[in-house]
Formats: C-alpha cells, sequence, structure tokens
C-alpha cells in the first residue's frame, strides 16, 4: 500500500484546486447537508499564504483542508476537511485534522479555534484535540465569516434562528494544549517571510558614503535589521525610547544633536539585537548596563550579542548605570576618544 503525505500546500499544489472543489461538492450531496462553497481563487489564496494541507498518493490527490482568519486573527477556523473517496477509512481525515491544526496553533497561537460541523466524525476528532461544544454567541462575530453560511442549503434556520444555532454544532478550541503534529521548520521559514513587514529601513541617507575613501573602498549603506523579527524589534525599541532609564536619560543629553561630533542613535536596531545608543557611520555602540547585567545568564547572553557585533565590525562600549549617574565627565571622554580614533581609521 502506497504511503500518503500530509504535508502543507504551497504553490506545486495548486493543480489539483479542481479536484479538491469537486471533491466537497460531491461529498456535501451525499450527506444531504450544506457546506459553504468557495471558489477556485479563493483555495489558490489560501495555498498560496501557506493555509492550506494536501494529502497525496504519489502524484494523486487524497484529502485537503485550510485555514481562515477572523476578527484581526483573534479567532480562527479549520475548514473544508475532505477525503477522497478512494482513502477513505485510512484515518486520513485525523491526519490532515491534526496538521491543520498545529499549523493553525503555530501560526496564531492566541487565536481561539473553532469548529461549525454536521460531521459526527469531526466532532469526535475536535473533542480529541480539546475543542468544547459552544453556542454560535461564543463565536466569532466578524460579519465575513457569517457571509459563507450563504451558500449553505440550510441558511435559511440560520437567519431565522437571529444566528443563534443551525443544523451544525459550534465547538470551541481555547489555546492552551500540545500540538499533535510537527510543521517542518522549512515551512516556518515560509511563514516567517509571509508575515514579515516591510524590510527594514537603511541606515543612512540614500548615496551616502561611510568607507574610508582614501583607500578606494566602494560607498554602501547599512541594512541593519533582521527584516524577519524587524517588525516586533521596532515595537520593542519604540517602547524602550519612550521608557528610558535614568542613566539613557543622562547619556543621551551628551550624545544627542551631534554634541560629540558623531551622529548617534537611541534604541536602534542591528540584526537581531536593539543597541541603547548607535553611531551607526562608525559602527560604534555604546550600551548602558543595569544591575541585572551582573547575574551569570545574562553575561553569557552579553558575550554573545557582543561575540556577534563584533564579528559584524561593531565597536563597543559598556557601562553601568552607576558609572553614567556618578562619573559622566569619564564617561564622556571615553566616548569621545573611542570617536576620534574611528575618526582617524
Amino acid at each position: 500500500m502506497e504511503e500518503i503525505e500530509v504535508l502543507v500546500a504551497d504553490e506545486t499544489h495548486e493543480k489539483y484546486v479542481d479536484i479538491i472543489l469537486d471533491t466537497i461538492s460531491e461529498a456535501a450531496k451525499v450527506r444531504g447537508t450544506g457546506i459553504a462553497r468557495r471558489t477556485h481563487e479563493y483555495l489558490v489564496t489560501k495555498i498560496r499564504e501557506a493555509k492550506a494541507v494536501i494529502a497525496l498518493c504519489g502524484d494523486e490527490f487524497a484529502g485537503f483542508s485550510y485555514i481562515e482568519t477572523w476578527g484581526n486573527k483573534q479567532y480562527v477556523t479549520t475548514s473544508g476537511l475532505i477525503v477522497h473517496p478512494k482513502y477513505r477509512g485510512r484515518h486520513l481525515a485525523k491526519r490532515i485534522k491534526d496538521m491543520t491544526f498545529s499549523l493553525a496553533r503555530t501560526r496564531w497561537p492566541k487565536a481561539k479555534i473553532f469548529s461549525l460541523t454536521s460531521g459526527a466524525a469531526v466532532m469526535q476528532m475536535n473533542t480529541q484535540l480539546g475543542y468544547k461544544p459552544v453556542t454560535f454567541a461564543e463565536l466569532t462575530d466578524d460579519e465575513a465569516f457569517w457571509k459563507g453560511c450563504e451558500g449553505c442549503v440550510n441558511v435559511d434556520i440560520l437567519r431565522r434562528t437571529g444566528r443563534k444555532y443551525c443544523i451544525c454544532t459550534g465547538m470551541l478550541f481555547d489555546p492552551e494544549e500540545h500540538l499533535p503534529a510537527k510543521i517542518p521548520e522549512s515551512v516556518l521559514e515560509r511563514i516567517r517571510l509571509l508575515e514579515a513587514p516591510p524590510g527594514p529601513p537603511l541606515g543612512g541617507k540614500e548615496g551616502q558614503d561611510y568607507t574610508q575613501k582614501t583607500k578606494g573602498e566602494p560607498s554602501f549603506q547599512y541594512q541593519m535589521a533582521d527584516p524577519v523579527l524587524y517588525g516586533r524589534l521596532r515595537e520593542f525599541a519604540a517602547e524602550n525610547r519612550n521608557k528610558p532609564t535614568d542613566a539613557e536619560k543622562t547619556l543621551w543629553r551628551y550624545l544627542s544633536r551631534k554634541q560629540l561630533g558623531a551622529t548617534f542613535r537611541r534604541q536602534h536596531i542591528i540584526g537581531c539585537f536593539i543597541a541603547d545608543f548607535a553611531c551607526v557611520s562608525l559602527k560604534l555602540i555604546v550600551e548602558v548596563d543595569g544591575g541585572y547585567h551582573q547575574l551569570p545568564e545574562m553575561q553569557t547572553s552579553d558575550e554573545q550579542r557582543t561575540e556577534w557585533l563584533q564579528s559584524n565590525g561593531f565597536s563597543i562600549l559598556r557601562f553601568s548605570n552607576e558609572e553614567v549617574c556618578t562619573k559622566i565627565n569619564e564617561v564622556i571622554t571615553t566616548i569621545k576618544e573611542a570617536i576620534c580614533n574611528l575618526q582617524r581609521k
């Protein structure tokens, strides 16, 4: 018996969309119950967004499911679960359900996952995953979701009851449990690229030359931040800028407005790190450390951070909060000397 593979669908699987739609339609006729209709373009979009799971036996279609998000991604549904008649009775639906559920939990770990189903087998699988029966009032109020029910033959029941109940049973999972299937790292990387915000800004004005022109080296710009982590790092950096420590406030009074002969930025993103103060043109970083940096685990973390930054050409000056607050003149002298040395190179 040939093995069936269950995987997160990608663009190479778009050729199966028509047979998927036909299989869903035929299953609805056999069951005699309604099902929300989906278009060819809709399923293609799900596949391209890494929101679909497909089962294949060699090159032959065996099963499918997809994910929808609602209410600003506070709610998630795993929908359209179907197994081709040729491959039923082989526990394939459970494997597809597990992979789709794991994909949803991985991408939206805080979202509530819900299901509307009239199938006993799906209800049983949902129960095993931790879903609980709920009233429709506990599901999303996103009108886009309920509009999907318009294609169902039972929509008149939903309308007559004021959207309180229908043939389907509402089931909800509140996220606290382990994942029943593992999402491959290649898929996780694809998701990160799909969800990454626009690339980080360049570290300098267009065409600005930060090289040693006397050596004839070509000009360049610094693309500082990790593009995958940039969105989250930007939030942290903004929060840190809005809530600086007393020591950071004190030092910024001297570093701002190019008072020391070099332009510094506060809470500047470099790679996957946030520097307290950074002079991009000189690749100089100034860090102000609180007492928690004396902890062994923080010292190890700081060493790894320093090693990465130095390997990328940065010079780093570290001062404690106490040094900045009680010996600011000495701190400023040290920074001035570093600036002068780097400008002479």
